[in-house]
């Protein structure tokens, strides 16, 4: 048994593993030698920055940056033993490897000046210290520098100016090119000498390639001024040039371009560079030229004479002048220069400026300008000289007064040409005026081209005054032609004329140049006939829309017994006369007298002196022709060209009705009264001329008319300007067929058409003062009128018929009721007398009023002519019903 329990006994084993405790302190050992390399690696560096004052600078808030990221604090702020404060700054780590010999420390601040505004973020996060990173070995002593280094755009080009005086150039001045900002001023230094400053400034890449290796510079700061023949010339090259200043410079096109190493003068102005192209002009006499005086291309200042002196050897005078770089590409070979003096005569007065300020020399550059080659001498003309051949034109008048040989030719304002010749032609007929034209102008004559006198005064007398029109003083003077062409030509036009023998006419004004060669046209005679002789007289004129375009020449008895007036009309505007053509009286004045005043129209004030005749076009199949043919002379244009419909109205007294009356139609006059006569069976027979745009409205069956006067009572007053104006005729249109004979009535209809409502009958004892007109009231607001009254069949009472508005019939309801509104009552009292009555209208003309009891459910409405009883008196009760009563 022993052995057998030995086999099964357990067998303790002694193995040598180590215990996976033990990699605890090793892991920990290894994170520990992680931490203290990254901290060894990337731990934060201290610098010291000294700098001359610590102004805004606080210990932990204030930031180093780099391109705006922070990579610094400020810990510490210390006296130097020397001068000055030094910074402790701790740099992050990330950003040590920028601490080098050359790197440069700034303080940012807010700074603001004429020329820039800088550091405005600081006002809300504090001053800063800047860093740009330099090169050299590694360090952590600086010193810091008191302005921000030079930075320019990239690829700009850097330029280095040299001048005697700053002036008023500073950091922030722009630089310009042709008025275009191309760069500005980095830095401003004096040399080491102390007699020169040193400018730097940067031009951006897109226009670094102006600058040329013999550009000039020179300043445009601030204002000029320069008493010319203009006045006092004011030069400002721009605002900013004025308050920051400016430089501008030359760009010669044959220079190589300048390098970054290139210095350059900063001149004063563009006289003291002579960057301009220097010329000289030669003149025998230099009468009233002074020295200074300006050279102009089209009224734009291109130089300046700057000497003026006198050759012996050539008997001349020589001015030098300047010519601005910009046009020294003109000043070619057949440029003109010549001088501008003052011209005073009756024929010409010019450049009156030059008696003070001096004359002034002109330029015209050479035709083919861009081919031709470059001159630097040239003759001062005294006027100028064509350029090429001119174009010889001739032109037929039969009047030539005001026209003189030299006297210009002109095209909208513009001289093109002048006239080189009067003569007679060969037939007598005309007058020959021989002209030319200007070859830069030629390009304006075509064989549709006009041409007219430019001479003379047009005046125009009117009611609102005198109206003068009159050409140039110079051509008042000495007269003128001027061109009308239809249509603008432009300058790229070919010169349309082949026939050398073409001749043109020369008209008397621009508006017959504008009507055409039919200003030589016969004129047009013809007769128009009237039943009276019209207020006019020989030479009266005849218009078209108000333009003369004839005369009347003559009076005669036609063989029909009626009035004969020929006219004349222009050959230029005998087109206009057709065969609808429509004929009347202008002449004199039309007098409308009422309360709203005294009305008078006229054409013109020469139609009140002198009378005219008007024509028109009228509508087709128009009668404005008598059986012989001739045209008929209406009176007026709305007789001529809108003859009205005559209607008669039948009355049976004529009640104050006068010829000349109005008829009105909604307080609109359509009509007056143009006779008055008896008919055979008694009647007034008025014969009304209606207006033609109102005759389909009113000249129908169912139309009414009645006489409006004047009606004063104890109810009121109405129609009180009849007393004035006089009483008229009022209608009513109906809407039957179309008639043209009515019966008028005295008075206007009891109740118009548009206010038939719903008719009632009221029953009571007796009429009371109840009129008829009398006004129905609902709470004070009329709601209809008395139509009628009359007594009963048996006489044992009275009816009143009463018609209610339409827009009031739904008040009306089967137990409405009805009482006197009119009288008043009278209580008597120990309080005193009290005196009651509806309105003062009711109690002067009467009325009746009405209600509904709101103590029962609305009952139906009432039915056409229901019958109803007037209470004899009120109850108070009554008044202070509410019921409501909506609309159907």
């Amino acid at each position: 048994m022993n052995e057998h329990f030995s086999e099964n006994q357990a067998q303790i084993v002694k193995t040598r593993s180590i215990s996976p405790i033990w990699f605890l302190p090793v892991v920990a050992a290894v994170l520990g030698l992680w931490i203290l390399f990254q901290n060894i690696t990337h731990a934060n560096v201290q610098v010291k920055i000294h700098f001359q004052k610590a102004d805004s600078i606080i210990v932990d808030k204030t930031k180093i940056r780099y391109k705006g990221v922070i990579v610094g604090t400020v810990k510490k702020i210390e006296l130097d033993s020397a001068s000055g404060v030094n910074v402790i700054a701790e740099i992050e780590s990330h950003a040590t490897f920028m601490l080098r010999e050359q790197t440069q420390f700034w303080l940012v601040s807010p700074k603001a000046s004429l020329t820039s505004i800088s550091g405005l973020d600081t006002l809300f996060s504090g001053s800063y210290i800047n860093l740009e990173p330099g090169d050299g070995e590694e360090a952590t002593v600086f010193d810091a520098i008191d302005e921000e280094p030079i930075s320019i755009p990239d690829n700009a080009l850097l330029v280095s100016l040299k001048s005697d005086s700053a002036g008023s150039v500073s950091v922030g001045t722009p630089i310009f090119f042709k008025k275009i900002k191309v760069g500005e001023i980095v830095q401003v230094r004096l040399d080491d000498s102390g007699r020169h400053v040193n400018i730097k400034a940067f031009v951006e890449s897109d226009y670094s390639h102006l600058v040329k290796s013999a550009s000039k510079f020179w300043n445009i700061s601030g204002l000029r001024a320069n008493i010319s023949r203009a006045g006092i010339d004011v030069n400002l090259d721009s605002i900013t040039s004025l308050i920051a200043g400016g430089i501008t410079f030359s760009s010669p096109q044959k220079s190589t371009a300048a390098s970054a190493e290139t210095q350059f003068e900063l001149y004063e102005n563009i006289d003291k560079s002579e960057a301009g192209q220097t010329i000289e002009l030669t003149v025998n006499n230099i009468n009233n030229l002074p020295k200074g005086a300006g050279i102009l291309f089209k009224g734009h200042g291109i130089g300046r004479i700057t000497d003026i002196e006198y050759s012996l050897e050539q008997k001349q005078f020589i001015a030098q002048a300047t010519i601005n770089p910009q046009f020294s590409e003109m000043i070619t070979q057949g440029a003109q220069f010549w001088v501008e003096k003052t011209a005073l005569s009756f024929s010409k007065i010019k450049n009156l400026g030059n008696i003070i300020t001096g004359d002034y020399v002109a330029f015209a550059p050479a035709a083919d300008a861009e081919v031709a080659q470059k001159a630097s001498s040239f003759a001062l003309q005294q006027s100028r000289l064509p350029v090429s051949p001119a174009l010889d034109l001739m032109l037929l008048t039969e009047d030539a007064t005001g026209l003189n040989a030299g006297d210009p030719v002109s095209y909208q304002g513009i001289k093109i040409g002048s006239i080189r010749s009067l003569d007679f032609a060969e037939n007598g007929r005309f007058i020959e005026t021989s002209i030319s034209i200007d070859s830069s102008y030629q390009y304006l004559i075509n064989k549709n081209s006009q041409f007219y006198l430019l001479s003379g005064v047009n005046m125009k007398a009117s009611l609102q005054g005198i109206e003068m029109q009159s050409t140039p003083l110079e051509h008042l003077l000495s007269g003128g032609i001027g061109l009308y062409n239809a249509e603008p030509v432009k300058k790229s036009a070919k010169n349309t004329l082949l026939d050398k023998n073409l001749r043109f006419r020369l008209y008397p004004s621009r508006a017959l140049a504008e009507v055409g060669k039919n200003v030589f046209s016969k004129p047009l005679i013809l007769s128009v006939l009237s039943k009276q002789l019209p207020a006019v007289s020989e030479g009266s004129p005849v218009y078209y829309h108000k333009l003369p375009i004839g005369e009347v020449i003559g009076f005669s008895i036609d063989n029909s017994g009626l009035m004969k007036t020929e006219l004349s009309i222009k050959g230029q505007y005998r087109h206009l006369i057709k065969e609808q053509s429509i004929f009347w009286n202008i002449s004199g004045f039309n007098v409308d007298a009422g309360l709203g005043g005294i009305e008078i129209q006229a054409e013109s004030l020469l139609t009140i002196v002198k009378g005219g005749i008007a024509v028109d076009h009228g509508k087709k199949d128009i009668d404005n022709k008598y059986a012989n043919g001739s045209y008929k002379l209406f009176s007026s244009y709305e007789k001529a060209a809108k003859p009205p419909t005559v209607i008669t109205l039948l009355f049976d007294q004529a009640n104050e009705l006068q010829v000349g009356s109005k008829l009105r139609l909604k307080g609109l006059v359509i009509g007056r009264i143009t006779e008055l006569t008896l008919s055979s069976k008694g009647k007034v027979q008025a014969k009304v001329n209606v207006k033609a745009e109102f005759a389909a409205q009113t000249a129908r069956k169912g139309s009414r008319f009645w006489v409006v006067s004047s009606d004063i009572s104890l109810a009121g007053a109405k129609n009180l300007s009849t007393l004035v104006s006089g009483v008229f005729i009022n209608v009513e249109p109906g809407k039957g067929a179309p008639a043209t004979e009515f019966t008028g009535e005295v008075k206007a209809p009891i109740i118009e058409r548009s206010k038939t409502g719903l008719p009632l009958i009221l029953l009571t004892d007796n009429a009371g003062s109840t009129d008829i007109n009398s006004p129905v009231y609902h709470r004070q607001i009329q709601i209809g009128e008395v139509m009628s009254k009359q007594l009963s069949s048996d006489a044992s009472g009275v009816e009143i018929a009463v018609n209610i508005y339409p827009e009031y019939s739904h008040l009306i309801r089967e137990n409405s009721i009805f009482w006197p509104a009119s009288g008043f009552n009278l209580n008597v009292g120990i309080t005193g007398v009290a005196l009651k009555s509806t309105s003062l209208t009711s109690l002067i003309k009467g009325g009746i009023s009405m209600s509904t009891p709101d103590n029962k459910p609305l009952q139906e409405m009432s039915d056409a002519f229901a019958r109803f009883e007037l209470k004899k008196e009120f109850n108070e009760s009554w008044l202070n019903w509410k019921l409501a009563i909506p609309k159907p």
